[in-house]
């Protein structure tokens, strides 16, 4: 081979390894999205105008979507287009509706199944694809429902969703880790996976349990939305929120997993500062952790 063809070939190689370094650099950035809770605002945010006023910071701190508590826009259910259309001219994703659920044998499965239907009926006309919902516990032990009957009721409530054309996703609490034999197991095990998703709370799991990398690491899969948060111990013990990074979670562990696959789905920063009041200077908060995550995931 003469010094020509060689040097040709040499180029287009570093052509095609740059090629490839680029075409790897967009797959992830289209694989994965960074949206914001709402609620370093407060939660829920109390008017329409002052959620439009939110999303507009959001955009320009660089996020492609936000999530919100349900009681945020229930009362616009019959303005649905008009906030779709809201939302779409200010290039911003409805990521998800945050609800909840009652754990309660007395409050029962049928009536808050039918309930999160119709969320999720006028959520999904709002171009949400997602609903995301949190399990409250009864404070009298008695009244707790067996987790084979949580199972159940978040079999139920992911088929609705499903029918409204929403992946629904159940968003973990310390509760569901405690104990040698943890709730979350038998959870994600009793539930069907081509209707139940998580919302992987990385705040929430720590530290009871298992390291959140390493839960990350073997439940991606199941995983459609990563709520992104750090916390460290105040001067009294108390586990407080802080900037990503300066707290006590891997964050880097946790977002690998998603990296070195094909995963897709959102990275959603819960930025919480006296919750359920508003944080004193939100955008503040928001935009480190908005340049922390482009830091650590390179989108």
């Amino acid at each position: 081979m003469d010094r020509r063809h060689f040097l040709q070939q040499l180029s287009g190689g570093a052509a095609l390894l740059s090629a490839s370094r680029v075409l790897s650099g967009a797959s992830a950035k289209q694989r994965i999205h960074v949206g914001a809770q709402t609620n370093t605002w407060g939660a829920p945010i109390k008017t329409y105008d002052h959620l439009r006023e939110v999303l507009d910071a959001l955009v320009k701190l660089g996020y492609e979507g936000f999530e919100t508590s349900e009681q945020s826009l229930d009362k616009q259910a019959g303005m649905a287009k008009q906030c779709r259309a809201a939302f779409e001219s200010r290039h911003i994703e409805y990521v998800a509706p945050h609800c909840s659920l009652r754990f309660a044998t007395s409050v029962g499965i049928p009536a808050q199944v039918e309930a999160l239907k119709k969320t999720a009926g006028y959520s999904a006309e709002m171009g949400a694809k997602h609903l995301i919902a949190s399990g409250g516990y009864a404070r009298n032990e008695s009244d707790v429902m067996p987790v084979e009957q949580k199972a159940e009721l978040l079999n139920q409530v992911g088929k609705v969703c499903q029918q409204e054309g929403l992946q629904f996703c159940y968003h973990n609490h310390t509760k569901e880790f405690e104990g040698d034999h943890p709730e979350m197991e038998t959870l994600i095990a009793q539930t069907d996976p081509k209707v139940v998703w998580l919302n992987y709370d990385v705040g929430n799991a720590y530290p009871i349990g298992p390291k959140p990398g390493d839960f990350s690491a073997k439940h991606y899969r199941r995983i459609l939305i990563y709520h992104i948060k750090d916390v460290k111990q105040d001067s009294n013990g108390k586990q407080v929120a802080t900037d990503l990074g300066e707290g006590k979670i891997d964050l880097r562990a946790v977002v690998a997993p998603l990296l070195k696959s094909d995963w897709k789905g959102w990275l959603v920063v819960e930025r919480e500062a006296g919750y359920p009041n508003a944080a004193e200077h939100p955008e503040e908060l928001l935009r480190q952790c908005r340049g922390y995550i482009r830091r650590i995931a390179g989108v």
